[in-house]
């Protein structure tokens, strides 16, 4: 008897080996059938539990035996396929973390190591090509879960701050450890994060096409207010550290500030005065329509100020100047028990403090008013001729060019001064993984109880269904 699958087989062999593999099985397992029979019998009134259990202890060396084999080899495997596999301890340490916040206030998302942006600096730090690599399956590679088991249930209400991170090397990834891909990993994540959530520098950003189309004196104005951000900026920062210095330029925040002082009071200025003196503007008409529209709108605010100051205090002058503005109550003082007499002011007071409020108010919005109003007059009277536009364009393309300048310079040196203050925010403890979590103790455990049980299984089978008593 023959039948063909691309060539001619003959069916005899196959019932050869057929043959042969029954009679190996029969031969390797006849003892154990024998021992099972001999059991049958000798427990023939006995449950099946109990023969089973019966079985177990006397087949109790081959079944370690055989435990001990499977292990083993089971272990070799784990071994080689996790061979490749790294991973690190990271811990936050700023107060924030705890709450699950970002140093700047931002919601935490530890997953964001794992994102495209983090993976991709990690490959240029490693001189792999990303296109070379298949971006998915990398990201899958890495694993984040807490260190700690407290916080996996919703209802423990706790935020991790340590996280354990594992990574698998992909097999297309030749010429880098598994243990430098996660340094590497480490790193990228560590500046995306110090630049994305450490501080909140947007005040030092500076953009040159703000400045496009932009009237002459709107242009010193908007100048004025980002070094005047700068300024407050740096301040600050001196406040924190007076002694901090950039190792590169020998630069302190102080004399940042003093730069950026200086540059508000002379180039600004100097622009300034150039641009009132000689009148130009872009739209002469429509700028002092503007300007004429911004003092009738600061006229009405003039006068609502003085009219409150006014009618605040003529009615503190209906009062008797025998009310003074402090008065004594008595009063008992809790811990001595004793009387005393305390002062307080009376609301004449506050009726003079916000009276004089509403006069400093008024007074700021006049001076606003008489500077539209000597712009105005100075662009009636100025001309706009190519001679003063072109130098006006010179002095804003030197102050764009100092500003910008400026605001590099103290962009290094705050991004020095925060690697500096910020150095344990983020810490990581990089290792390989130990033979012990290869082999992975927990799932061998597991292979050894399911096999045990299986062995069981099978033995409680027999005698319940294949029994030619009556087990109970």
């Amino acid at each position: 008897m023959e039948f063909k699958i691309g060539h001619t087989f003959r069916f005899t062999r196959v019932n050869k080996l057929f043959a042969f593999f029954t009679k190996l099985i029969k031969k390797i397992f006849s003892p154990i059938t024998r021992m099972l029979d001999e059991i049958e019998n000798n427990y023939n009134e006995q449950s099946a539990i109990k023969k089973t259990l019966v079985t177990m202890f006397i087949l109790r060396v081959p079944v370690c035996v055989s435990v001990l084999v499977i292990t083993v080899c089971a272990a070799f495997v784990f071994a080689s396929l996790n061979k490749d596999e790294s991973s690190a301890q990271m811990s936050f340490n700023y107060e924030e973390s705890a709450k699950g916040l970002n140093p700047n206030a931002t919601r935490l998302n530890i997953y964001e190591i794992k994102s495209q942006d983090v993976v991709e600096k990690m490959l240029y730090y490693c001189g792999i090509d990303a296109d070379s690599v298949d971006m998915d399956k990398l990201i899958d590679s890495i694993t984040v879960r807490p260190a700690s088991s407290k916080g996996f249930k919703a209802e423990d209400y706790y935020i991790a701050t340590s996280y354990k991170i594992s990574m698998k090397k992909p097999a297309e990834i030749k010429n880098v450890s598994s243990q430098d891909l996660l340094k590497f990993l480490c790193k990228s994540y560590t500046d995306v994060f110090y630049n994305r959530y450490a501080e909140n520098r947007s005040v030092l950003d500076f953009n040159a096409d703000e400045f496009e189309d932009m009237e002459f004196l709107l242009i010193a104005d908007l100048l004025d207010v980002k070094a005047q951000q700068q300024s407050k900026y740096l301040n600050m920062r001196v406040k924190q550290s007076k002694t901090f210095t950039d190792d590169s330029s020998d630069a302190t925040f102080k004399s940042l500030a003093e730069q950026v002082d200086d540059f508000r009071a002379y180039d600004i200025e100097e622009y300034r005065s150039y641009v009132l003196q000689t009148g130009i503007a872009h739209n002469k008409t429509h700028y002092m329509r503007v300007l004429d529209y911004v003092n009738l709108v600061n006229g009405v605010k003039y006068d609502k100020d003085m009219a409150a100051y006014n009618v605040i205090y003529d009615g503190i002058a209906l009062y008797n100047e025998a009310m003074i503005s402090i008065v004594m109550i008595p009063t008992i003082d809790r811990e001595t028990s004793n009387y005393y007499m305390s002062k307080t002011k009376t609301g004449m007071d506050y009726m003079a403090s916000n009276g004089d409020k509403h006069l400093a108010a008024a007074q700021v919005t006049a001076k606003k008013i008489q500077t539209n109003s000597d712009i105005i007059y100075k662009m009636l009277q100025g001309e706009n001729t190519d001679e003063n536009i072109s130098k006006a364009y010179k002095m804003i393309e030197s102050m764009q060019t100092k500003f910008s300048e400026m605001s590099k310079q103290i962009e290094l040196v705050d991004k020095a001064y925060i690697k500096y203050k910020t150095k344990d925010y983020i810490t990581f403890k990089i290792s390989g993984v130990s033979f012990m979590q290869k082999i992975r103790p927990d799932m061998l455990l597991m292979l050894a109880f399911v096999f045990i049980g299986g062995v069981f299984a099978l033995v409680w089978i027999r005698f319940r269904y294949f029994s030619g008593g009556d087990s109970r």
